[in-house]
């Protein structure tokens, strides 16, 4: 018999390309992920991966594997979601997902409101940009600033943040403020990084500020808020967040993109007695607005 543990090991070193990764996916070491991959490819009698320097790449019987394992993770989390749908009672572990800056201004706050009233329930918040899985149960709640594509989500949108464009006082001393006719040539921006180079208000910038070079990438907002108060260059940041660092002034331009605030929730779990306990003391606050200064209600 195929142990599961070892199909599930498979799965992460094919999604996050290394051990490594793998590991820190499912929080075992290394040489665990390494033990079980190998005992896979035995059973099996085939490489699942060629080992290159840039990390483990599926072989063509990887690739085969892969379709079958993914099948088998399919049911296995429908069968988990089944069973964790008949909890009784708000008790246990929810795990939410959301965007670093989100995160800190607008659902920590919550969370722990709901945790001093719900004292069985265990909240993790993970911040990252990236996208965890709902269907694997990577998280129970997630909230995104893109609307969720699955079928077997289900979503609410929360709340229209607005976003401008913001620079520190020393740079602006030094550059000036933009000529964005000709492109903004002189000056210098503060930019995502090139995996999320695709949001509205980045295109909306590089296409505006055509001549301006780019000085600093990175993938939080936090971040991009430290830099440009840094006097790195211009950044467009949600202004419920700028308007709040003191080192930081409005750049005259024109009206920036703004993003939408969505939650989902898999189907199969919303009805579980903690994530709806959750969802519905987060949700309204983040849909009146109550918690955003610089943000209105979706309409």
């Amino acid at each position: 018999m195929i142990d599961w543990d070892d199909v599930r090991s498979f799965l992460a070193v094919a999604r996050h390309g290394s051990l490594s990764a793998g590991a820190r996916a499912l929080g075992v070491s290394q040489p665990t992920m390494g033990r079980r991959l190998a005992e896979l490819e035995s059973r099996l009698g085939t490489r699942l991966f060629d080992r290159l320097p840039s990390g483990h790449v599926p072989t063509a019987a990887g690739r085969a594997v892969l379709e079958s394992a993914e099948r088998m993770e399919a049911e296995a989390l429908a069968i988990e979601r089944g069973n964790a749908g008949r909890d009784v009672g708000v008790a246990g572990f929810v795990r939410a997902t959301s965007p670093d800056w989100i995160g800190r201004m607008f659902l920590a706050p919550l969370i722990a409101e709901f945790c001093r009233v719900q004292r069985r329930v265990t909240v993790e918040l993970v911040t990252d940009p990236r996208a965890y899985s709902l269907a694997r149960r990577e998280a129970d709640i997630a909230f995104r600033l893109v609307p969720f594509e699955q079928q077997e989500v289900v979503q609410r949108k929360l709340l229209d943040i607005a976003y401008a464009l913001y620079a520190a006082p020393s740079y602006l001393d030094r550059h000036g403020v933009p000529d964005f006719a000709k492109g903004a040539p002189g000056h210098a921006l503060v930019l995502l990084n090139e995996g999320l180079a695709a949001a509205a208000d980045t295109v909306w910038l590089t296409a505006l500020a055509r001549e301006a070079t780019i000085a600093f990438r990175c993938n939080d907002r936090g971040a991009m808020a430290t830099a440009a108060e840094a006097g790195a260059g211009l950044a467009v940041l949600p202004t419920v967040l700028a308007e709040g660092a003191r080192g930081l002034v409005r750049v005259p331009s024109p009206p920036a993109p703004g993003r939408t605030l969505y939650l989902g929730v898999h189907a199969d779990c919303r009805d579980l007695p903690r994530v709806r306990a959750l969802v519905e003391h987060l949700a309204p606050a983040l849909r009146t607005g109550s918690v955003a200064g610089s943000t209105e209600p979706v309409r």
